[in-house]
């Protein structure tokens, strides 16, 4: 492109530059004319969804996955507000995201109140930079500010808002490329302490956080190396799943509930390496006070110290080099891990015997082991939030990073099918799994249509219980009556043929791997409609609540 000549030259130009490759969203009035220099421009390609919502999960989980600026659009008005879940989403799990809203003009607004409200205020308190593009000149330095705020520190969303009469202006400021600075590195005192520390414990266990789930190899990389020197068994939260291998034998769980097996070496541990921990995950576990047990936090930012997390001791800088010199400083000990080891085959035993179950209607740790068989190293699972996150986090041993599209900061259902096409774009090779209950499935399920138009391969497998299971089973466990969580469904089978996809309904669980496997072969969007039974929720939530920790841990 030439140099440019009106405002949204500009920023495409300055998008360009910092490696955008994709605008997701649903253009309006407002936002035409940047569309239509997005269409001339042609480095950049527009994904057009149907809704915004759905638009800004696929932003983001392209965000996580590639560590780039992503780009989401809409209009004004509702079409901003649409986008919040989404924004708040990526802010809580620090995700680098512009947001990019439409706006009637500045000089000449001829509609009075229709549509108005402060965008800005709006989004201020879920991004970490929000702010009208007044005129021409000032664009460039104030996408600048945008773009450097979402991509440096800890990532989050940045928001601005273009007035359409702005977007032409053809009065332009200097465009001054980003610069983005190295994150700093940690002491050697702070390596040294926790060295020391470590040796000096008797139970030592290293926990895998949100925060390492980035999408940099080399965190990952070093943090398989520090278990391999040290041999400390390790457990993960859900949005640490993969960075560490979960078919290892020192893998003892994901922290899905307090009283599951993993939690079992979390409360004998009397030290705990906390990699990568942040903060808008939901609490794996409560320190207090005299608990005596040690917390190490190593992460690139400080520790807020609130009245569930307040670690002794710090490692704060760039992840990888805290973890590769943290792992040479540390001496092997004779740690007392005989007891962690035990809690990780009983994890391990648990996870085999659920997959044993194929009656009808399908057992949910059966469908999760077949995933487990049926998908590559590689591939991605996407995960909606509810009752089937619990059984897949559990039961499904992810093997690389970044392989399991999970929302355990926001908690937002109806995310996984616009992430998968997100993960599909990013990773066309690869195989890309939805796993969501009938509820989550129902808020975004229009995204069908945009995963057909795109000819993508995806297979949604809907975990259909005919209600909203996860609250279902909390009713239960309180002893209340089932109210307000029951609904319908459409036929899935007939949905997914309205859309152009392919349907399936798994009246035999057996017959699971078969569908999968057909379903891959013919390439294409399939929805597996997997009627599943409710009271194995109840059953899991009895068999996480009943786990007897001393005998597993005393070996008895």
């Amino acid at each position: 492109m030439n140099t440019p000549q009106n405002t949204s030259e500009q920023i495409v130009a300055a998008l360009a530059a910092e490696g955008v490759e994709y605008v997701f969203g649903i253009p309006g009035d407002e936002n035409l004319h940047f569309l239509e220099t997005l269409r001339k421009d042609g480095r950049i390609k527009f994904v057009l969804f149907r809704h915004e919502q759905a638009a800004g999960f696929a932003a983001a989980a392209y965000g996580r996955l590639t560590g780039k600026l992503a780009v989401v659009m809409s209009t004004l008005g509702a079409g901003a507000t649409n986008l919040t879940t989404a924004v708040a989403h990526a802010y809580l799990a620090a995700i680098p995201m512009l947001v990019l809203t439409g706006q009637k003009a500045v000089r000449d607004n001829k509609l009075g109140q229709y549509q108005l409200i402060d965008v800005v205020d709006v989004m201020r308190p879920i991004t970490k930079f929000a702010a009208k593009i007044p005129s021409g000149p000032m664009a460039g330095s104030i996408l600048r500010q945008a773009m450097m705020s979402a991509l440096d520190g800890r990532q989050g969303p940045s928001h601005l808002e273009l007035p359409e009469d702005v977007a032409r202006e053809t009065e332009l400021g200097p465009l001054v490329p980003c610069q983005h600075g190295d994150m700093p590195i940690a002491t050697d005192a702070a390596i040294a302490t926790a060295a020391d520390l470590i040796a000096n414990a008797k139970r030592p266990l290293i926990m895998v956080g949100g925060g390492t789930r980035a999408n940099r190899p080399d965190v990952a990389a070093a943090t398989r190396a520090l278990i391999e020197k040290t041999q400390i068994p390790f457990i993960s939260t859900m949005m640490g799943k993969g960075v560490a291998d979960e078919d290892s034998p020192l893998y003892l769980g994901c922290t899905i509930m307090p009283g599951d097996y993993p939690n079992c070496a979390v409360q004998a541990a009397d030290l705990i390496l906390n990699i990568g921990h942040d903060t808008m995950e939901k609490p794996t576990f409560f320190m207090e006070p005299d608990d005596g047990r040690t917390v190490i936090h190593l992460n690139p930012f400080a520790a807020h110290g609130d009245n569930a997390y307040f670690p002794q001791a710090q490692i704060v800088g760039e992840m990888a080099d805290s973890i590769s010199r943290l792992t040479a400083a540390i001496t092997p000990s004779d740690w007392d891990h005989a007891g962690f080891l035990r809690v990780g085959q009983a994890m391990q035993a648990s996870i085999a015997r659920a997959a044993q179950e194929t009656s009808f209607p399908a057992k949910q740790g059966h469908l999760i082991a077949t995933l487990r068989d049926f998908m590559a190293d590689d591939d991605i699972l996407s995960l909606d939030n509810g009752i089937h996150m619990m059984w897949a986090t559990r039961n499904f041993n992810a093997r690389q990073p970044n392989t399991m599209l999970v929302d355990h900061a926001l908690g937002s259902m109806g995310i996984s099918l616009p992430a998968a096409i997100s993960a599909k774009l990013v990773y066309p090779d690869r195989k890309a799994v939805v796993v969501t209950g009938d509820g989550g499935f129902a808020m975004n399920s229009q995204e069908i249509e945009t995963a057909v138009r795109l000819n993508l391969d995806l297979i949604i497998v809907v975990f259909n219980d005919g209600g909203l299971g996860m609250i279902a089973m909390k009713q239960m466990a309180e002893g209340f009556d089932k109210f307000g969580v029951g609904f319908k469904n459409p036929d899935f089978v007939q949905f997914a043929q309205s859309y152009g996809a392919t349907g399936h309904r798994l009246d035999d669980p057996s017959e699971f791997r078969a569908v999968l496997d057909a379903a891959a072969a013919a390439g294409g969007v399939h929805i597996i409609d997997a009627p599943v039974d409710p009271m194995q929720n109840m059953m899991l939530m009895k068999e996480m609540r009943s786990v007897d920790c001393a005998a597993l841990l005393k070996g008895v």
